[in-house]
């Protein structure tokens, strides 16, 4: 469920700033997809932030990085949020 989730938030991102965009995360010194949105651009991908052992990769001909960086992490606070909320009363 939290896969799914996640999905439909990068591909809101995706169409919003007509990119591709994924996570991916790192197993040595290599970097292995995890998740991610948007159609195939065949440019050049950029690695734009790294948050521990995963980073946000991005392929788009122009973009904001600070920008795309906000809303992602803005995504991830809202996915931290609501599986908090689901957890209110667990033990």
């Amino acid at each position: 469920m939290e896969k799914e989730i996640c999905i439909s938030k990068l591909k809101q991102v995706a169409e919003l700033y007509n990119i591709r965009i994924w996570i991916a995360e790192k197993m040595g010194r290599r970097w292995s997809y995890v998740i991610g949105a948007g159609k195939e651009l065949f440019l050049p991908s950029q690695m734009i932030t790294k948050i521990g052992k995963y980073a946000i990769f991005v392929e788009g001909d122009q973009f904001d990085k600070e920008v795309i960086i906000d809303d992602v992490r803005k995504l991830l606070e809202s996915q931290d949020l609501q599986k908090s909320k689901g957890n209110v009363g667990k033990r």
